[in-house]
């Protein structure tokens, strides 16, 4: 069996991005900001306090569609949040992808990069 080695890990590519975005979270919803964006999940601005693990639901607009999926909180980092894409239905899942792609296309990128 080849052994394993972490010499080039490579992660999803995050695309910085401005889109606003409403997030439900133990009963209460508040407006955020996707910051970055990936086919795995999103940076999210947010104004309450969250810690890893936590789930929430996160609804925004690509274009004139509206994504909605719940998430789990990977990471925190002040007052930006990783989330990471947990029930996706497929429909917004392609949506994403295809946002995702265009982004990555028009900006000269790779889908995945170095950590």
């Amino acid at each position: 069996m080849p052994e394993k080695t972490n010499e080039n890990p490579l992660r999803l590519t995050r695309i910085t991005v401005s889109i606003p975005a409403i997030y439900s979270w133990k009963g209460s919803t508040a407006e955020g900001m996707i910051v970055d964006i990936s086919s795995g999940g999103i940076g999210l601005d947010v104004k309450q306090i969250f810690v890893v693990g936590d789930i929430m639901r996160v609804q925004f607009r690509a274009g004139d569609r509206l994504i909605d999926f719940w998430g789990i909180v990977r990471n925190v980092s002040g007052n930006t949040i990783g989330v990471r894409f947990e029930e996706l239905s497929n429909e917004n899942r392609e949506l994403i992808e295809k946002l995702v792609d265009d982004l990555l296309r028009a900006r000269g990128l790779s889908s995945h990069e170095g950590y």
